[in-house]
């Protein structure tokens, strides 16, 4: 009888643990703070990583014609010899949606020991532990795919597939390296191309996450989340250049 209960008990946790890992997603995009409040006290990130895991493999699946275009020749000469279910559009599809799976794994360990050790250097915020800034890490880098599923979206309303020759060439959403047409570089060129409207719906969400986590002021916050944003995009322009180049 007590087995019983306490399995009843465990599996009700687990619902009500899991109903609030989808609210967090909900709320993420109509009430961030909601989501960054509860992560502060229930660190949860599972369900943020299996939703990002499975948008990245979305858009690979969708971007895939277009990043044809711009494809490193060496990694497309070596998929060209691999073909996974009979196809090498899924190995292209694999080999783009692990990559950034383990980027995106990466970047979540990297910088979450990174806000750990600043906030225990500076004593700010002592209660915040790695798995704080883990799961906020997860929830907000959600954005990303969301933004680039965006530009993808409006990709075939405004350009063909013959129309891509460079990576930034998929950047639909107006930004800042529309108004630098004589700047050849790609890296600038991609990096200015993340200066839209959408990003400043990323540096929001950083900024609640932050104002919310760490207990700062907005300007504080504000400022942090545009410095975290930052070294988003460059880890971004770094991978996505490189791939094609």
């Amino acid at each position: 009888m007590l087995r019983v209960l306490i399995v009843r008990c465990f599996g009700g946790l687990r619902i009500i643990v899991m109903r609030e890992s989808w609210r967090n997603l909900i709320d993420l995009i109509a009430n961030p703070k909601a989501t960054f409040t509860r992560l502060k006290s229930v660190p949860k990130w599972g369900v943020a990583f299996v939703v990002f895991s499975i948008l990245v493999v979305w858009l690979a699946w969708m971007v895939y014609p277009f990043t044809q275009q711009f494809l490193n020749p060496r990694y497309a000469s070596s998929l060209a010899d691999i073909k996974l279910f009979g196809s090498t559009r899924a190995t292209s599809m694999v080999f783009v949606a692990v990559s950034g799976i383990i980027l995106g794994v990466l970047c979540a360990v990297v910088f979450s020991t990174i806000f750990t050790v600043v906030s225990r250097v500076f004593k700010i915020n002592e209660a915040l532990k790695f798995k704080h800034f883990f799961a906020a890490w997860w929830h907000s880098i959600l954005i990303n795919p969301l933004v680039f599923f965006i530009n993808i979206a409006f990709l075939p309303v405004f350009k063909s597939v013959d129309d891509i020759k460079t990576v930034v060439d998929i950047r639909i959403v107006p930004g800042m390296h529309m108004l630098m047409p004589f700047v050849e570089n790609q890296h600038l060129l991609l990096f200015l191309s993340y200066m839209d409207l959408l990003g400043i719906w990323n540096i929001f969400v950083l900024t609640v996450a932050v104002a919310t986590l760490v207990e700062v002021s907005k300007t504080k916050a504000c400022f942090t989340a545009v410095i975290i944003w930052l070294l988003r995009v460059g880890v971004d322009v770094v991978f996505q250049v490189s791939s094609a180049s």
